[in-house]
C-alpha cells in the first residue's frame, strides 16, 4: 500500500549549514549531501516519502536535482532586495524551468517559507500552480516540527494555497 495522493515533484529549500562546514576539504558532492540543516533534512526525508522526486531550489545553482553535483560551499541567499552577483539570476532560473518540462496543469509543493511565492510565481510568469503546505505555521521550529510529524505518521501536510 503506498501513500494516498503521493505526488510527482517537490520543491524543497537548499539552507544552510552545508557539509562543507564539517568537511572543509571535501571535494563536489551530490546536491541531496550537500546541505545539512535540520529544516532541509527533514523536507528532504518528506520529499522523498510523499513525491516522486524533489528538487532542491539553491539560491546559486537553481533547480538541482538530488544527483547533480554541487562544486563548492557558497554562502548565498535570495533576497528581496535584489541580488548579489553570486545569486543565480531570474532569466537563468526561468530557462531551467522550462526545460523540466513540468505540466503546468500539476500542483507541485513548495516546502519553504512565503518568500519562495513571489520567487516562483516570477519564475514561472504565474503559469504553474504552487502549494505552501507550510505557510502559516508561526517560526521553522513549528515548521519543523509539523515535516517530523508528517514523516512519522505517514499523513501528508494539507494543502495551504
Amino acid at each position: 500500500m503506498g501513500i494516498p495522493n503521493k505526488t510527482k515533484l517537490i520543491i524543497i529549500a537548499s539552507g544552510k549549514p552545508k557539509i562543507w562546514d564539517k568537511f572543509p576539504d571535501l571535494g563536489p558532492v551530490k546536491a541531496s549531501e550537500a546541505y545539512t540543516g535540520t529544516f532541509h533534512c527533514l523536507s528532504k526525508t518528506y520529499a522523498e516519502k510523499f513525491a516522486d522526486s524533489y528538487l532542491i531550489l539553491s539560491p546559486k545553482y537553481g533547480f538541482l536535482r538530488p544527483d547533480d553535483l554541487v562544486a563548492e560551499p557558497y554562502d548565498v541567499r535570495f533576497t528581496m532586495k535584489g541580488t548579489s552577483e553570486a545569486t543565480i539570476q531570474l532569466e537563468e532560473l526561468k530557462r531551467m524551468w522550462r526545460g523540466l518540462q513540468i505540466n503546468p496543469t500539476e500542483l507541485v509543493p513548495m516546502l519553504g517559507g512565503e518568500k519562495f511565492r513571489g520567487l516562483l510565481s516570477s519564475i514561472t510568469d504565474n503559469k504553474q500552480t504552487f502549494d505552501f503546505p507550510l505557510t502559516g505555521f508561526s517560526g521553522i521550529g513549528v515548521m519543523q516540527q509539523k515535516l517530523k510529524q508528517a514523516i512519522e505518521t505517514g499523513i501528508p501536510l494539507n494543502s495551504t494555497k
